[in-house]
């Protein structure tokens, strides 16, 4: 198996010393850093280019929206969120800035390697415990959407849009323009009385059209 390249930014102690534990134990994984201030992470990501950014995002961390959001953007590394907060508010929050992999703190060892390899592919993760909270009675409706109505070319866009492709991958891979899949996301949620891309991937992930 290919060795994948991951950095860490966590700042507190014990989670990022649990990290570092893990990521050396597990023979095809490479730690490539290991940061403790959570404003190196942009630089040395860049320089260090790994195959997987390890971040602690805690919540109401405002001020690193934007910076995280550029980051996605350039695409040097797949993102894989560590939280100890899991409210549905802060997951759906992430989930809109276009992160592949959430996973708590209280996640299984097991879990959080699954969680890198998939993240390394540029596949989505989200441990057990995230899929539950965002999946609360409120949300229960999205798992009993009928796609019945959702046209072949449909399924592709909303298939893409869950495993985490950004809308202009989609419209290059598809070969059609990117206001093109911007009217199939919208048609995509309409159909399926859906409020959010955030739904949109729970909805995804329930109906098993993507797997985790």
């Amino acid at each position: 198996m290919k060795s994948i390249k991951v950095l860490i930014s966590d700042f507190q102690f014990l989670t990022r010393e649990g990290l570092i534990k893990l990521t050396e134990s597990t023979q095809h994984f490479d730690l490539v850093g290991v940061l403790e201030d959570r404003e190196q992470w942009m630089e040395q990501v860049t320089q260090g280019q790994p195959d997987v950014l390890i971040l602690d995002y805690p919540e109401h961390q405002l001020d690193m929206n934007a910076a995280l959001t550029e980051f996605i953007k350039l695409q040097s590394s797949n993102i894989l969120i560590v939280t100890n907060e899991a409210e549905k508010g802060h997951i759906q929050h992430l989930l809109s800035l276009g992160v592949k992999g959430i996973v708590t703190k209280r996640c299984s060892q097991t879990e959080i390697i699954h969680a890198i390899e998939s993240v390394a592919k540029s596949n989505r993760f989200f441990c057990n415990s995230i899929l539950e909270i965002v999946m609360t009675p409120h949300e229960e409706a999205i798992a009993n959407c009928e796609p019945t109505d959702l046209s072949k070319r449909e399924f592709e866009v909303l298939e893409l849009i869950a495993k985490g492709h950004r809308t202009v991958d989609i419209a290059e891979k598809l070969f059609v323009s990117i206001h093109t899949i911007n009217s199939h996301r919208k048609n995509i949620l309409k159909k399926l009385n859906l409020k959010s891309p955030a739904q949109l991937i729970v909805y995804a992930l329930e109906s098993k059209l993507v797997q985790v």
